[in-house]
């Protein structure tokens, strides 16, 4: 009878670890599945967060032009808020190249990049028409604008598909 007992204690030790195995096996993806959502979520702030930083600068450039528009400031201080403008949308552009997208994520900041890049370009020809009063620089400002609201617009839809691929 100890043969037997001998026996069965063998059969069951391969069992166990496979068990643990199988166990090890769904508790790392698990673990890895929340890792996910954990880092979506804080890079779904981050990209909230340039965003707004981004949204606000326009805001206040486009105050500035309100203003120009009523004489209410100079050509020459147009200028120098508009220069000043251009570094921070440079800054704001840089940040870009921080983040750390989740996979799902790459297209979306890509497209959002893009249109930060176009608005960056549409500003500089609007400056340069302030400067010197060509009407294509105007138009070629307007164009970049378009272009830039249909990368954002892109890019938010991007970011949203991918949060929906995420949370399902």
């Amino acid at each position: 009878m100890k043969k037997r007992k001998a026996k069965k204690s063998k059969s069951k030790f391969p069992i166990i670890i496979i068990g643990a195995i199988i166990i090890g096996i769904v508790v790392f993806y698990f673990y890895s599945a929340d890792q996910a959502k954990i880092r979506g979520f804080a890079f779904g702030n981050e990209i909230q967060s340039l965003q707004e930083e981004i949204q606000n600068e326009q805001g206040l450039f486009i105050s500035s032009i309100a203003k120009w528009n009523e004489n209410s400031i100079s050509d020459y201080e147009m200028i120098r808020i508009g220069e000043k403008h251009l570094e921070t949308f440079n800054e704001l552009l840089d940040k870009y190249d921080e983040l750390q997208p989740p996979d799902a994520f790459s297209r979306s900041v890509k497209l959002l990049k893009l249109s930060l890049e176009y608005q960056i370009e549409s500003h500089e020809h609007r400056l340069d028409w302030i400067k010197n009063g060509d009407d294509l620089e105007l138009i070629r400002s307007q164009e970049l604008t378009q272009l830039s609201f249909e990368a954002e617009q892109a890019g938010l839809k991007s970011f949203n598909d991918a949060k929906v691929g995420i949370e399902q």
